[in-house]
């Protein structure tokens, strides 16, 4: 009898051997942005999710993905309740609670969309300060928008269908847009209109770790593989493997129009 309690002790100690090398699992949460990246039949899909994927695969680790909404998920990563967010844009707000991890560089067209019957007509930046714009809470659409949205009379709203029936109802001017924001819905329907101007920029894409989440202590050994995946053009192969424009990389920067 008196070998139980070494019996016991021992896997205790065996259980714990194992708990301390155990491969660690990141929660991620997924973002529905088709192609890129998007959540069906239970799993994260796309190019997108394929990259992360292989990075996180290379340290040894798994990822459990999880579809959660983005304003939720930017919400619990400033806490670090979630250790792996994608593919998204930097702003100095989300830099207070981020490592951003650089895939590449994407061209993004913001456009401002009115009610086909309105009067409205917007050609230059200073002429939008009239008039409400709905715009989905937590987005982040164009530097120039994002800075200076305090210039704005803006209307936060949570959803793209609330942003259509706020406009549909005249409850705001106009609704700003990109081809990331679920755009075709607004070009392909006649009872909508876009305005003259648009906002052309070169916008980084990231995907990061949030630096309260348990999990940052890898940060830098994932971002030293990310660096090596974009400037060896493994992430665009990959991309274009799946029909998908890869993000610019760094070194095409120079042969790209503004």
């Amino acid at each position: 009898m008196r070998f139980i309690p070494f019996i016991f002790f021992a896997s205790l100690l065996i259980s714990k051997v194992q708990a301390d090398t155990a491969s660690p699992v990141w929660q991620a949460h997924c973002r529905d942005r088709h192609p890129v990246i998007y959540f069906e039949n239970g799993q994260c899909k796309g190019p997108g999710a394929f990259v992360i994927n292989q990075v996180i695969n290379r340290l040894g680790h798994q990822i459990s993905w999880s579809n959660v909404p983005w304003a939720r998920t930017i919400k619990v990563a400033e806490t670090g309740q979630v250790d792996l967010i994608p593919i998204h844009s930097m702003t100095s707000e989300r830099s207070q609670f981020l490592h951003p991890m650089l895939l590449g560089y994407h061209k993004r067209y913001v456009y401002y969309y009115a009610l086909s019957a309105s009067p409205i007509h917007v050609t230059h930046f200073e002429e939008l300060k009239p008039y409400v714009i709905g715009a989905i809470r937590g987005t982040f659409y164009s530097h120039q928008f994002n800075n200076h949205k305090s210039q704005l009379k803006v209307t936060f709203v949570n959803n793209h269908q609330q942003l259509i029936n706020m406009l549909k109802a005249g409850r705001i001017d106009l609704a700003i847009t990109s081809e990331l924001n679920e755009m075709h819905t607004f070009a392909g329907n006649a009872q909508f209109k876009a305005m003259d101007y648009a906002d052309i920029s070169l916008n980084g894409r990231f995907f990061s770790i949030p630096l309260q989440s348990p999990l940052h202590k890898y940060a830098k050994q994932v971002e030293l593989i990310v660096d090596d995946m974009r400037n060896s053009g493994e992430i665009t192969q990959l991309f274009e493997s799946f029909g998908v424009d890869p993000p610019i990389n760094q070194h095409d920067l120079a042969k790209t129009p503004n």
